[in-house]
């Protein structure tokens, strides 16, 4: 429980730091946050599916770490004409990732997934079982494995520089974070006091169903304090809403704003808990399918980047759609 927390203390501190400088100096330091925890969640999941006994290309997903942004900003800054409601940049993270995805093809066509005998003993140590000469149905997996690793992590997280760039960095970026992962400690709090029945013991054992409800309580708790900072109090510190590029959900002369506003927050911290919880026991689906406790060990007592991921990713979609649908850009 210590380390757990002593741990949770470093990442806010670092994320802190981040933020920080993305406020007063550029919100480029936003995007290498997303950029660092995307690195490390790409060689975790590589080595995880590596060591899964999956033949890994390793160019496609070094392509798209270092060709994706510096794309996205040239595109969105040059040719956008630094507009945020302009979708150029967003094209150019297609126009990358589908590139990466000719590569794995590209690769896969001319170097099939045959594995040697070191490879075979290897796997067999670990309880899987390969042949020397892969039928074609494992070929096809080891492709499947690699556009996997295309789609999660890289572009669930490729999602967080639009959001960075075509609404407000500080807010989106935050709420994508502190929305889940507050959540989740309002869930590990919880289900560690109340225990009782497990929500889904064959997919996560620890998981109970009061830690469930107290993960979603504890997301739209952490929702409505986002709501007072940036909607009810913002006319106390406009500079500080105005350097964020915070817009308001509903314009603040309408009528009955507060209320509607409050909705807003307290649905999106709902459905943020919601797949919050999906997007981890899809995580611990996949190690489970794998054979891995956990996807790494930097993070003491929370394993590691993937495992911080897992339910950050499923909010920058939502976020992602909702604000397309709240603004129209």
């Amino acid at each position: 429980m210590l380390k757990r927390t002593l741990t949770a203390l470093v990442l806010l501190v670092v994320v802190a730091g981040f933020m920080i400088c993305g406020y007063f100096v550029s919100p480029i330091f936003i995007d290498m946050l997303i950029l660092l925890f995307l690195a490390g969640g790409i060689y975790e999941m590589f080595k995880c599916l590596k060591d899964a006994g999956y033949k890994m290309f390793i160019a496609p997903p070094v392509f798209l770490l270092v060709a994706a942004y510096p794309t996205f900003y040239l595109l969105q800054h040059f040719v956008g004409g630094a507009s945020r409601s302009a979708s150029v940049g967003v094209q150019g993270l297609l126009a990358v990732f589908i590139v990466a995805v000719m590569l794995c093809l590209t690769i896969f066509t001319f170097k099939p997934a045959k594995h040697t005998q070191e490879e075979v003993d290897a796997a067999k140590e670990q309880g899987i079982e390969l042949e020397l000469n892969s039928p074609k149905a494992h070929e096809l997996k080891d492709l499947f494995a690699n556009i996997f690793m295309l789609v999660y992590p890289i572009l669930f997280m490729m999602l967080g520089w639009v959001l960075s760039y075509k609404y407000s960095a500080i807010f989106a970026v935050l709420f994508a974070i502190f929305v889940p992962t507050l959540g989740d400690a309002f869930a590990y709090w919880t289900g560690s006091t109340i225990g009782g029945k497990k929500l889904c013991p064959k997919i996560s054992p620890k998981k109970t169903i009061a830690g469930a409800v107290g993960g979603l309580c504890g997301s739209m708790i952490v929702a409505l304090i986002f709501w007072l900072i940036f909607e009810m109090f913002a006319d106390k510190y406009p500079v500080f809403i105005e350097g964020c590029r915070y817009v308001a959900f509903i314009s603040h002369s309408t009528s009955g704003w507060e209320w509607k506003t409050a909705l807003i927050y307290l649905a999106l911290g709902l459905v943020l808990g919601v797949l919050a919880e999906l997007g981890d026991l899809a995580a611990s689906r996949i190690k489970r399918a794998i054979g891995i406790k956990d996807y790494g060990k930097i993070f003491p007592g929370h394993g590691g980047f993937m495992d911080r991921l897992d339910s950050i990713m499923y909010s920058l979609a939502v976020l992602l759609i909702t604000f397309t649908c709240i603004y129209t850009y």
